[in-house]
């Protein structure tokens, strides 16, 4: 088996238990090297695991950063992961319809989408819109001693 094959497998496992992704990336290294991870389940050196995973240019696991390389995020959950890089496996795995080795063969057919400086961008102004509406509205004194409702407005 190599090391896509593995990484696909952990990757809807981790999908099906709900782990941190960071996790599947140790269940990974568990098979492919396991030198790289102590007895506690950690990564012993994350350059190292930089240096060993990233060469690999697995698919379905590699995002760019803002320069174009190839980086690993490995924050968050599974399934918002899977999620927000391929909504048609997601729906998949969501309809249990389908078994992991059925989903294991056609893994290759589902379109993955990596994360770019666009996307990341696009959630900085999601965010900054989101506190932006929730700041506090002031009203004049005042507007408060209306009592006609049309004139208060």
């Amino acid at each position: 088996m190599n090391e896509q094959e593995i990484w696909d497998r952990n990757l809807l496992r981790g999908w099906t238990n709900d782990i941190p992704i960071i996790v599947v990336a140790v269940l990974f290294l568990n098979e492919v090297k396991p030198e790289l991870v102590t007895e506690k389940g950690q990564i012993i050196d994350s350059i190292e695991f930089r240096d060993f995973f990233i060469p690999l240019n697995l698919k379905r696991c590699l995002d760019r950063n803002s320069s174009g390389k190839l980086i690993f995020k490995g924050y968050g959950q599974t399934r918002p992961f899977i999620s927000s890089r391929c909504e048609r496996l997601n729906n998949c795995l969501w309809s249990g319809k389908y078994t992991e080795q059925e989903l294991l063969n056609s893994i290759d057919a589902f379109r993955w989408r990596r994360h770019g400086a666009s996307i990341s961008n696009a959630a900085n102004r999601k965010n900054s819109r989101k506190k932006s509406a929730l700041r506090t509205v002031n009203i004049k004194a005042r507007g408060l001693s209306n009592t006609n409702w049309n004139t208060t407005k």
